[in-house]
């Protein structure tokens, strides 16, 4: 396999959806909202939205500069879907996030390296190895910090799948077909919803907030491409095995994004209609 991106194409053809959505101010969010995070340890932004409680991060000694942009991510996290919960008359209560380096336990069993970040709905936190960015960026060629703020986005989908009863329900689905292919296929269309919500957290950031900072969305497209499951089959093997997918092609992955993106609406991310 050769060491470019498969689905650029597609994030040429999207971008003119989403290139409206882009300004300027993340930065300077991050510079003034990221020193609060960082020498405070967390940001509550419920004040913001209406919303009750604050986020929990839980910071086993790696508290950098990497550490501080994820927990800005995080509390933007809490402030949009929040609100997005509030606009339906319902609470949202947040995850806690557990940055780590090489291995923690987890409600779902030892968190590792090797693991990548996920998301745990037994203790609903969301586990993240920030090695992991260093690999996005080394061996996928997927860097940048907004790369970075899609895969916590990702895992909070996650989290928003687990509050609406969508994991329970895919878990039951897989207990009910035979054969890897089919619980295979179910599992891709949880990860697919899960890019999609990423996009609404996306859209919602900037019209609302007024977060984004131009070419932070591409960066997502990028990070999204990156870890498709062909590309990473390819780059291992040689060859992709679709049957075998668990979190969806480049091109799946950068489209369902997109579309929360366009009109951040949760109607948009029924990936389970599709056939």
């Amino acid at each position: 396999m050769g060491g470019g991106l498969p689905s650029l194409g597609t994030i040429l053809v999207l971008w003119p959806v989403i290139k409206r959505l882009l300004h300027s101010k993340l930065g300077l969010a991050i510079l003034g909202i990221g020193a609060v995070a960082y020498f405070g340890g967390f940001l509550n932004l419920s004040s913001l939205t209406g919303g009750g409680g604050s986020h929990k991060v839980v910071d086993e000694g790696v508290d950098n500069e990497q550490a501080a942009f994820i927990k800005t991510v995080l509390a933007d996290t809490e402030a949009v879907w929040s609100e997005v919960f509030s606009q339906a008359g319902r609470r949202y209560p947040p995850p806690t996030l557990v940055l780590y380096r090489g291995s923690s336990a987890s409600g779902c069993g030892t968190a590792s390296a090797n693991m990548g970040p996920f998301y745990c709905p037994q203790d609903q936190k969301v586990y993240v190895d920030l090695g992991f960015f260093t690999d996005m960026k080394e061996q996928y060629g997927a860097g940048g910090d907004f790369s970075h703020a899609y895969v916590l986005a990702h895992e909070v989908g996650h989290h928003v799948q687990n509050l609406e009863g969508t994991l329970d329900q895919v878990q039951r689905a897989k207990q009910q077909v035979l054969g890897k292919a089919k619980k295979n296929k179910l599992q891709v269309k949880l990860e697919l919803q899960a890019d999609c919500y990423a996009g609404i957290w996306a859209n919602h950031a900037q019209q609302q907030f007024d977060m984004l900072e131009e070419g932070d969305l591409e960066e997502a497209l990028v990070a999204a491409a990156a870890i498709g499951d062909d590309r990473l089959q390819k780059q291992s093997q040689g060859f992709a095995i679709p049957h075998t997918f668990t979190h969806g092609s480049s091109k799946q992955r950068v489209e369902w994004f997109a579309k929360g993106v366009k009109n951040g609406q949760l109607s948009d991310c029924d990936t389970f209609g599709e056939q």
